[in-house]
């Protein structure tokens, strides 16, 4: 394969394939193609996209049981109700299933979150991991107890023993526990068996427009107070949107002294958010724009897939970035840019760093964008080229 004048990085190359690695990155318009060599023009090069946030034991399950009220609270009741129908070739086919819908739209890591008051559904997942390896893809696993670890009896023990069957991450709910207490009290709890297991930590923190819910700030207190920078996320966040100006500025203060990655999912939250609301209705969306002037770092996740929250979804997580920048008003060309970056960029945080740009004697393992324009891209949603070895 020959790709001419294509983008990689800041600079203009020609980039050739051969024999399972990448022979040359040359001055553009000096590769001339060999006979029977496969030519692209243009373009864009990026590394593959990465998922953080997505439940992939709820994928595809949505038309099983419609989220009629369109809540937050409905799709995790219509999801415990479907929770007990789970079979182990049923969670492994449609994992295995939505994660090929993500590899097609060139996304080669993901992060997912499996309900722990299922530990059929939490071994199944580490099966899909395992295969998924097997196909390049890397599949990280956060212990995330959907109905809180402090509410029912045995919740707590039930989670601890998810996580010791192997789970890369420990996650907690604190606003859907029955009192802010119990909500810090739960968030505290996830510090200590992450230490326990040697875990990351990766929390769906204060998902509600209620502007009261206090437990963002606790997580970043407990990631300080820990020494624990940089190996904590904070998915949705969305009471943020409704914060007073005052504390929502102490707030993003905290999260980056505290270095906690805010993972936001439009897609979910435009929809489950504002569902109590007259006119005009809230968006739900955290303050993306100010966590960047802040220095803090944000991702983007798909997070539902025709799951009991979101009926829709494609995998692509242009749709996401799509919906984030008209939802955030992120409509400036350095904005625009700056979101199609994170996904193979900022969405690699959680395990451990993007990998690096192609190199000359590496096997290739990037993705090419017909388009050089990343906004363009945003515009158009297109499935990238794959190339690998």
């Amino acid at each position: 394969m020959l790709l001419q004048r294509t983008w990689l990085g800041d600079s203009e190359v020609d980039l050739r394939v051969a024999e399972g690695v990448i022979e040359s990155i040359a001055a553009p318009g000096s590769l001339s193609a060999r006979s029977g060599e496969r030519t692209h023009r243009g373009g864009l090069i990026t590394v593959p996209i990465a998922e953080p946030h997505v439940h992939l034991d709820a994928a595809l399950l949505g038309a099983r049981m419609p989220n009629r009220s369109g809540t937050l609270r409905e799709g995790i009741a219509n999801w415990a109700v479907l929770r007990e129908q789970l079979t182990a070739p049923d969670v492994i086919q449609r994992a295995l299933q939505t994660a090929e819908m993500y590899a097609q739209h060139g996304t080669s890591r993901i992060r997912t979150h499996v309900d722990t008051a299922s530990l059929l559904a939490v071994e199944a997942m580490t099966e899909v991991k395992a295969q998924l390896a097997q196909q390049g893809i890397t599949l990280q696993i956060v212990a995330f107890p959907q109905e809180g670890v402090l509410r029912n009896k045995g919740q707590a023990e039930q989670w601890e023993a998810a996580v010791a069957l192997g789970c890369d991450a420990v996650g907690a709910i604190p606003h859907f526990e029955r009192t802010t207490e119990e909500g810090w009290q739960s968030v505290r709890m996830a510090f200590d068996l992450a230490e326990k297991y040697d875990c990351l930590l990766d929390f769906h923190c204060d998902e509600t427009d209620d502007p009261g819910s206090r437990n963002l700030e606790v997580v970043c207190a407990e990631t300080i107070r820990r020494g624990l920078q940089g190996r904590v996320v904070a998915g949705h966040c969305t009471a943020m949107h409704s914060y007073p100006d005052p504390y929502a500025a102490k707030v993003i203060e905290l999260v980056a002294e505290a270095n906690v990655q805010v993972i936001t999912n439009p897609l979910d939250n435009v929809v489950l958010q504002g569902r109590y609301d007259g006119y005009p209705k809230r968006r739900g969306i955290t303050r993306v724009d100010e966590l960047w002037a802040a220095g803090a770092t944000v991702g983007i996740g798909h997070d539902s897939v025709m799951d009991p929250w979101y009926r829709l979804g494609t995998a692509n997580l242009l749709d996401p970035a799509y919906m984030l920048l008209h939802l955030g008003h992120l409509t400036s060309e350095a904005e625009m840019a700056r979101i199609f970056h994170v996904l193979s960029g900022d969405n690699h945080l959680p395990f451990g760093g993007a990998p690096p740009l192609p190199a000359v004697g590496k096997p290739p393992h990037f993705l090419w964008w017909d388009q050089s324009e990343p906004i363009e891209i945003l515009r158009l949603r297109p499935k990238p080229m794959v190339v690998r070895a």
